[in-house]
């Protein structure tokens, strides 16, 4: 599957990414969990630490935004299913 990831607000991660806010990702699965660990498999630590909390749910400092309009509710974030085209935002929260 294939999606759309950008960042906003977590200048750890530029470094990491090549200054790049936006990714598109192919990767095996169809839930925003897979998504997430094809990311961090590719990225590494750092994406880790930036994104996911001690027990790997996305960090709830972040928002995450499915298709720039529906806000995903911590907890529920990493089971969210995905289409393919589909885009998630990250961002800080403030």
């Amino acid at each position: 599957m294939r999606v759309q990831v950008k960042f906003r607000g977590l200048p750890q991660l530029y470094k990491v990414m090549n200054k790049r806010k936006e990714l598109d990702v192919e990767f095996s699965g169809i839930t925003v969990g897979d998504c997430v660990n094809d990311l961090v498999r590719k990225y590494g630590a750092p994406l880790k630490k930036a994104l996911l909390d001690q027990n790997g749910d996305v960090d709830m400092e972040l928002r995450v935004v499915l298709n720039d309009r529906t806000f995903l509710m911590y907890g529920e974030r990493m089971d969210i299913p995905l289409n393919e085209g589909d885009s998630l935002l990250f961002m800080t929260v403030g």
